[in-house]
């Protein structure tokens, strides 16, 4: 009984987020039926007659934006569950290595400081997400120590340095020009991406997912502890910091083409492993799916509720707290102890 029960929870979490594809294609302020999306696919007007601004919001507008929505909620997803697993802490969420705020520094040197191109405004981005994160790994070493206690303060000093540089900037910024486009970047949106920006994150999204997925079995190895894992022959400090460096880049891409993308990464891998458990072989797959799926829904609700786009991260608060409310009532607080 058990087993069929888990069967079809499995079965649930790999059609919702295809539910979810499906509604994000067909779900906007210009609805497009599911039959239409077919003939526009197949090219045919078999199913449906196809107009020309069908194709073009389909085509160009709202396919690559769904598919790239989809990649960044599973490859946050699976952010969090490395993170969570690696700090043994299961409210460690992809911010706390600095990646976000490092990356907000760098958009808002480029929109500000560098009056930059949007591919520019990307470009320095990422650049501050991967550079906090180097200077989160390097100050944890200083003195040759490494623990994940240090780890942590220095996510801690890093975030709080760059976060008074985004203020700063802020504070420096056009009220009329610059600081309006800076404030809504940082809240995060999808409406500027293109087949471009697509084709840019997909090798980065396939070869980090595909990483934390295929070496789960040392991530759980990991989150036994530094003691246990080295005695299983597993190199911890090279395990981690490859951990670490992939779950940076995948946060970082998304960050860097879209803004800040709040609660998937924290949210995500707890749904999961209410419902699964804690071994990573099931979490880590089936966060993806929840976090693809959240996304998704996230998004196609931020851009369908009003005639001007919601920042996609207010829903997903919106979403996110009341879950990981109701989380903590049904595990009775063990969601504080620990993976």
């Amino acid at each position: 009984m058990q087993m069929r029960y888990r069967t079809k929870l499995i079965c649930a979490a790999f059609i919702m987020p295809l539910a979810a594809l499906i509604f994000s294609l067909s779900w906007g302020r210009y609805p497009l039926s599911f039959i239409k999306i077919l003939s526009i696919l197949f090219r045919t007007d078999a199913f449906a007659a196809v107009t020309t601004a069908d194709y073009n919001i389909f085509m160009n507008i709202r396919l690559p934006r769904t598919l790239f929505v989809f990649l960044s909620g599973g490859a946050i997803g699976l952010s969090g569950v490395s993170l969570q697993s690696l700090f043994r802490n299961p409210l460690v969420a992809p911010d706390i290595i600095g990646v976000s705020t490092g990356a907000s520094l760098g958009a808002a040197i480029g929109i500000v400081l560098l009056h930059t191109s949007a591919a520019g405004i990307q470009l320095c981005a990422f650049a501050g997400g991967i550079g906090a994160t180097l200077l989160v790994l390097q100050l944890s070493n200083i003195g040759g120590e490494h623990s994940l206690i240090r780890l942590v303060l220095a996510g801690v000093i890093i975030n709080a340095l760059a976060g008074a540089g985004v203020s700063l900037i802020k504070y420096m910024a056009d009220p009329l020009n610059e600081l309006p486009a800076l404030e809504f970047w940082l809240m995060g949106c999808f409406n500027v991406i293109t087949w471009k920006k697509l084709a840019a994150f997909l090798p980065i999204a396939v070869a980090g997912c595909s990483f934390i997925i295929l070496f789960r079995r040392q991530l759980n190895i990991l989150s036994l502890g530094d003691e246990e894992a080295a005695a299983l022959g597993t190199p911890v400090k090279k395990m981690r910091l490859l951990f670490i460096i992939t779950s940076t880049l995948l946060v970082a891409s998304v960050v860097s083409a879209a803004g800040i993308i709040s609660w998937i990464g924290l949210i995500a891998p707890h749904v999961i492993r209410l419902l699964f458990g804690n071994n990573n072989y099931k979490v880590a797959p089936l966060s993806f799916m929840c976090g693809a799926a959240l996304l998704l829904f996230s998004d196609t609700v931020a851009r369908s509720l009003s005639g001007n786009e919601i920042p996609v991260s207010i829903i997903t608060a919106v979403i996110g707290a009341p879950i990981l409310a109701q989380l903590m009532l049904r595990r009775n607080n063990d969601i504080w102890i620990g993976i």
